[in-house]
């Protein structure tokens, strides 16, 4: 995803150009309600979100891409791509975070669906950044509730730690606007593809050396703490094994 290419040109398709993706982040006693739309297919306008809650399965896995990241005051969060990152990191073991793309529906403060602003078309689609422990949350309500079927509440407990609780819904929206709605899903749908094109430079930087070091030369220095980083991966049995490998 990192060594994607795109073009364009002053004024043409440059909207994106330095713009990073607003990032979801829960608010200390509030709950959101959201729906999971990265998808396979996604980018193609059809998002494979699997059979219906009544079918037997086999539900598929929204899309993930996660990497081992580290942290620089003055540079942010950049991939961990060996003993050397690490060094200019000031020594602190990396960590392991992945990412995946919500569509945030307007709600009350208490995760309650606001009608009139749902009626109007209002969403945001942004993606999450989460932590490994956050990532077996979500796949263990998703063995349960699938998600492409169900809307998942996230309360926030702590906004500091983005400390949240993760609970399915009966319905997932996304799903009825694909079925009842194609022009209203076809807005979500773009604006998912959008962020699915920046989401690892979202998740963290790929710098090389020099960049880090010419970054802590313009201004910051390291007192660095550590992070995460590491090369992109996408959602599979690979990506699986990765965590598993990270978390034993």
């Amino acid at each position: 995803m990192s060594s994607a290419v795109m073009e364009f040109g002053f004024g043409e398709n440059d909207d994106g150009v330095g713009i990073k993706s607003k990032r979801y982040k829960g608010k200390e006693g509030e709950t959101t309600r959201v729906s999971f739309v990265y998808w396979k297919g996604l980018e193609e306008g059809k998002p494979e979100i699997g059979p219906d809650a009544k079918s037997d399965g086999p539900w598929p896995s929204p899309k993930f891409i996660g990497c081992k990241r580290l942290y620089v005051p003055g540079v942010g969060y950049f991939m961990d791509k060996g003993p050397e990152w690490v060094k200019l990191a000031g020594g602190a073991p990396s960590k392991m975070y992945c990412a995946t793309i919500l569509c945030v529906w307007p709600t009350d403060s208490r995760g309650t669906l606001d009608q009139n602003r749902f009626a109007a078309g209002q969403f945001e689609v942004m993606p999450w950044i989460m932590s490994t422990d956050k990532y077996r949350a979500v796949e263990a309500r998703h063995k349960e509730f699938p998600l492409g079927c169900h809307d998942m509440t996230l309360a926030c407990t702590d906004s500091q730690y983005q400390k949240i609780d993760i609970s399915p819904c009966k319905e997932g929206l996304f799903r009825k606007l694909l079925e009842k709605s194609p022009a209203r899903a076809k807005q979500i749908i773009e604006a998912a593809a959008a962020v699915a094109a920046t989401l690892s430079r979202d998740i963290a930087q790929d710098l090389s050396l020099d960049q880090i070091r010419e970054k802590l030369g313009k201004g910051g220095g390291p007192s660095p703490v550590g992070g995460g980083g590491g090369a992109v991966a996408s959602n599979s049995a690979d990506f699986d094994g990765m965590l598993d490998d990270m978390l034993k």
